[in-house]
């Protein structure tokens, strides 16, 4: 591979907003020779022009395409040896193509994954949802997708950054699957039987966060429900102790509940140990923020806890969860 291949970025366009348009102009300071933009979306849209930059609309033809369909649409145009896929509600860093490039030169890496920043332009309660996403105690092994940690092989990656071989991608089929919130670890599970995930914590893009409480819970929803479900019928990558404990600590605080308001003694005890909770998330982001915020964040994660160990369950449960 030339030390410069060609990349196809792919952006599946669902909310059409200002900031979609104001997002799509950092392209055009990134730090690489030879890329193209593909943006596809259901409707047609009047992308702005961007200096120096080629962007491609493709429509779908159809209505509520989801992201995967969107994004196996985009795989079959590109004209380069890599689709760099990512959100539209994100943007990358300058240097992002070429630290996450350099790796493909190695034959077993197949794909290249780095952390979703949280912009510092991001209105105050995103801010908040993302220091939540960075806190270790909401986190936890998954903290590297919100932060830049040290480098390591992945089987799993989020598709808000995420680039991978194109030759690898016609191997697996795309991603080949219907699914919203969880498409990128059924791609990645076709992707480790062919080679190597890599992780640079360098390829960094940013990537807006949801509002507090409505909009950043629905998001935990979702990735609650899709792990559960993928947990049952994914055992390779979903089925950890790690993706487990915020059920159990939520089956845990639930039974405390009912018991504490049975025996009224225990009651005290159980309102200490939400207290203490809050106080190791607070204490987790207090280096990053204020006390207020960082106490705005230790509820916040145990609300995200909580929504994602339902869901979870849920998702155990479902049958089927195509879409």
């Amino acid at each position: 591979m030339k030390k410069y291949p060609k990349v196809s970025i792919i952006i599946p366009l669902y909310v059409i907003s200002d900031r979609f348009f104001s997002d799509l102009r950092h392209y055009q300071n990134l730090d690489y020779p030879d890329f193209e933009i593909l943006v596809v979306c259901d409707k047609k849209v009047d992308l702005p022009k961007l200096k120096g930059v080629k962007v491609k609309l493709l429509l779908t033809g159809k209505k509520n395409t989801g992201p995967a369909a969107k994004r196996d649409l985009a795989i079959k145009k590109v004209r380069g040896e890599i689709c760099a896929f990512i959100d539209d509600d994100a943007y990358p860093d300058r240097a992002w193509l070429k630290k996450a490039v350099r790796h493909f030169k190695k034959n077993e890496i197949i794909a290249v994954g780095g952390p979703g920043i949280t912009p510092q332009e991001d209105f105050y309660w995103e801010k908040v949802a993302g220091l939540s996403y960075e806190s270790f105690f909401m986190s936890g092994a998954a903290q590297h997708r919100f932060i830049p940690l040290s480098p390591r092989y992945l089987n799993d990656w989020p598709a808000y950054n995420l680039l991978v071989r194109k030759s690898t991608l016609a191997k697996v089929g795309g991603y080949g699957n219907s699914f919203y919130g969880g498409e990128d670890t059924f791609l990645c599970l076709k992707l480790i039987k062919f080679g190597k995930i890599y992780y640079e914590p360098e390829a960094v893009i940013y990537h807006h966060r949801r509002k507090i409480l409505l909009g950043f819970l629905s998001q935990i929803a979702n990735v609650g429900l899709h792990r559960g479900y993928f947990a049952r019928i994914f055992p390779e990558t979903s089925r950890k102790l790690f993706y487990f404990l915020p059920s159990i600590l939520t089956a845990l605080l639930f039974s405390f509940v009912v018991i504490a308001f049975i025996q009224p003694p225990l009651i005290s005890l159980l309102i200490y140990s939400i207290l203490f909770f809050i106080f190791l998330g607070a204490m987790s982001v207090i280096n990053k923020t204020n006390l207020i915020t960082s106490i705005l964040v230790g509820l916040c994660i145990i609300f995200a806890h909580t929504t994602y160990g339902i869901y979870f369950i849920w998702g155990l449960l479902k049958k089927d969860l195509k879409k």
